[in-house]
């Protein structure tokens, strides 16, 4: 008689013992499967701002690895990214105060140099704060570990939004970007002065004391580096706009699966005091979390959402102006690329501005679903407790530029009426 081979688990029923090791098994099959869709979920919201930030070492070590080599790295491209950005800005603001007399390409210079200078600030800005970002970034890995795949699927959908503005941003920046740092200073050719001398046009104009820029390969070195630069200042903008709103759109999530417990809560059938109680505790504990993640994003994007504001009102209305004396002088070309380069600023703050009303929009939502609570359903004790859960949500939910100005669309309209005045202002005075 030929004897069975044993199996690895058990197939007999004693006193419900013989299962334990597969149903062990099937809970660990789904706690690896519900770990590895979290980090696949965790991946798709932060792949853009990590791509862009990434490359200039400005995303948290910790958030990913903290080895030597990544730690290393980070140092040497946070150390080129001022390098690059300083050679271009000392030489710019020498050749501005020191050379230019004509005040028509002065105000041309000011586009990189305002550029150049708020976005060195918002690096800066960025780098100081990677504790706080690294913090916050477990944060949203927890969220995404501890939720359902219905609350993942509301992550996933705000993500994308963000995902969708900066891609359309980013196509306009760098092309116009390229095109203003290339294509205008090569298409002008070599240039007569009244002294009988020539001068090839940078990206930039500098004062560079100690060379010759104009001679070769000076010029070549200085072109390349200035274009370099410019692309460091387009990766510092999309890459901190997009964190922001990777941010924002992660909170406007969490308040999206507020409503949801709210909603449930309302339409609960079990109404007994233990089953409310359990749900308003949650409901609750839910809104100080948010509470406190909000408070952390303001922290780190408030001075952000500020220099994004000073950079669209003060380069806005160059910009525009630089458009239309290319118009006046008949080169179509440069005043195209001049209009792009105003599409993208423009489209950096609307995507700031229309994440930060979609954030408020949310606020309003759990705002008026708790003050519709069915309270007259619960018992008593229960019904006072919401008193709490209608408080919380009476907070106006919103971020801020400065602490000072609320980041909403109707603040995008008077951004756009101020850059708009002061061009006016500026074609009077030049």
């Amino acid at each position: 008689m030929k004897s069975r081979k044993s199996s690895p688990f058990p197939v007999t029923l004693r006193s419900g013992v013989a299962f334990q090791p597969v149903i062990l098994f099937d809970r660990s099959l789904k706690k690896m499967s519900r770990i590895g869709n979290a980090e696949d979920g965790m991946r798709h919201t932060i792949w853009f701002a990590y791509m862009l930030l990434g490359k200039l070492g400005a995303w948290p070590n910790r958030a990913t690895s903290s080895t030597s080599f990544s730690r290393t790295r980070n140092c040497i491209l946070i150390f080129m990214c001022y390098s690059v950005q300083l050679i271009i800005l000392i030489p710019g603001l020498l050749h501005f105060f020191l050379k230019e007399k004509d005040s028509r390409k002065k105000v041309k210079i000011l586009i990189p140099l305002i550029n150049g200078y708020l976005q060195l600030c918002r690096y800066s800005l960025v780098l100081r704060s990677a504790n706080k970002l690294c913090h916050l970034l477990n944060e949203m890995k927890k969220d995404w570990m501890n939720i359902s795949e219905e609350d993942r699927l509301i992550f996933r959908r705000k993500a994308s939004i963000g995902h969708r503005l900066m891609s359309v941003v980013a196509i306009i920046m760098y092309s116009a970007g390229l095109g203003y740092r290339t294509f205008i200073p090569l298409s002008k050719g070599r240039i007569l002065l009244p002294d009988n001398t020539t001068i090839r046009l940078l990206p930039c104009p500098g004062y560079y004391i100690f060379f010759n820029e104009q001679i070769t390969p000076n010029y070549e070195i200085v072109f390349t580096l200035q274009v370099i630069g410019g692309l460091l200042s387009y990766t510092i903008m999309c890459g901190t706009t997009s964190m922001c709103a990777m941010l924002c759109l992660h909170a406007t999530s969490l308040l999206r699966i507020l409503v949801k417990k709210i909603n449930e809560l309302t339409k609960q059938p079990d109404i007994n005091e233990s089953a409310v109680h359990m749900k308003i505790t949650d409901i609750v504990r839910y809104q100080t979390k948010i509470k406190q993640f909000l408070n952390d994003v303001e922290h780190i994007t408030t001075y952000l959402f500020l220099l994004e504001i000073i950079d669209e009102t003060g380069i806005g209305c160059v910009i525009g102006y630089c458009a239309i004396t290319e118009w006046e002088d008949s080169d179509a070309t440069a005043a195209i690329i001049y209009l792009l380069l105003e599409a993208s600023v423009f489209g950096v703050t609307f995507t700031m501005c229309y994440v930060g009303q979609i954030l408020i929009d949310e606020g309003n939502n759990v705002r008026r679903m708790s003050i519709t609570i069915d309270w007259y359903r619960f018992p008593a004790k229960e019904a006072r407790n919401l008193i709490l859960v209608i408080i919380m949500s009476s907070y106006p939910v919103k971020l801020t530029a400065g602490k000072v100005v609320d980041i909403s669309l109707s603040t995008y309209t008077d951004i756009i009426k101020a850059t708009v005045g002061y061009l006016n202002m500026l074609r009077k005075v030049t």
